[in-house]
């Protein structure tokens, strides 16, 4: 059977951001996914298949926290609408059988498409078998991100401490994210919510959204947050970071996406130790002279 392998040099943009884009920009974006993978097709002969199976490997270029059944759903649309009429028929359960999903980290943003020709029914005889990552697809050669019960492995130099794309969310197409019900939720984007615990072990960048809600969005860590933004701080912070930050001027910077995480988080947090024991030191020297003054004047006085 056939397969066939290629890469496009963007991701599909957040269901979030997708569905609230006006009808004419839904249409570019469907438009330039289409073209891509047209020109793909073309190279490869115009291969003509009854059935296939489609897994997408997702590479993000930063390890930003992110909704990732987001895209799932739109990866699969833009891409199920685009083979439709080249590789296959049509995109219904006739003809395109499975699905698999992969995310990764990587040095670009891209979205590699593996089709793999399929049989009807798959090796136990159940009708569509089931989209999986072959071994001879580039995107499997690459070393990825371990997920809990997964074997592959974490990009070299990329930290370990935390691990920001959840296992759940990046196996399961239609698996619910967690965050309790929110008036704001269809239409946020922030990847820190104060109802989400597990999002609060992911990371933020000052150009990313921040929780709006008046109930839940007046924490300290947020306060920061928006101070942060205001005087466009560069790298990204952990709430651990921003429950810590006090004084937020201009040139403050949190940590480098592109070094490892743990180095950079000992140095950091040691330098605010740093400060904060010269600060404690020097406000009791202050507060010594002061004394000593007072002391020096109530024996002038009695004099």
């Amino acid at each position: 059977m056939r397969h066939m392998t290629f890469s496009l040099p963007f991701l599909p943009p957040s269901l979030n951001v997708y569905r609230n884009d006006h009808w004419r920009k839904q249409r570019g974006e469907e438009k330039t996914w289409k073209d891509y993978i047209a020109v793909k097709w073309a190279e490869m002969g115009r291969p003509k298949l009854k059935t296939v199976r489609i897994a997408m490997v997702f590479s993000f270029p930063d390890r930003r926290t992110r909704d990732l059944d987001n895209y799932l759903a739109t990866g699969s649309k833009l891409v199920g609408d685009a083979v439709k009429g080249l590789f296959i028929p049509d995109d219904s359960p006739e003809h395109l059988t499975a699905w698999s999903f992969r995310f990764e980290f990587g040095e670009e943003a891209k979205t590699t498409i593996v089709i793999e020709e399929a049989d009807r029914k798959g090796e136990d005889g159940v009708s569509g078998g089931r989209a999986a990552f072959w071994e001879d697809s580039p995107a499997r050669a690459r070393k990825t991100i371990a997920f809990p019960g997964d074997d592959s492995e974490r990009p070299a130099g990329k930290p370990s401490s935390r691990e920001h794309l959840p296992y759940r969310q990046a196996t399961e197409p239609g698996a619910a994210i967690g965050r309790p019900a929110c008036t704001l939720y269809e239409t946020c984007n922030t990847p820190l919510c104060p109802l989400d615990g597990s999002s609060l072990n992911g990371i933020w960048y000052p150009d990313e959204e921040i929780c709006r809600s008046r109930v839940h969005g007046n924490l300290p860590w947020m306060k920061a947050q928006r101070k942060l933004a205001r005087v466009a701080a560069g790298g990204y912070f952990t709430v651990e970071m921003l429950n810590r930050l006090v004084v937020i001027r201009k040139g403050i910077a949190g940590l480098d996406p592109n070094l490892p995480e743990e180095p950079q988080l000992r140095a950091w947090f040691q330098k605010r130790a740093e400060k904060q024991d010269g600060a404690t030191e020097a406000k009791a020297a202050r507060t010594g002279h002061l004394k000593k003054y007072s002391f020096k004047r109530q024996v002038e006085g009695k004099g």
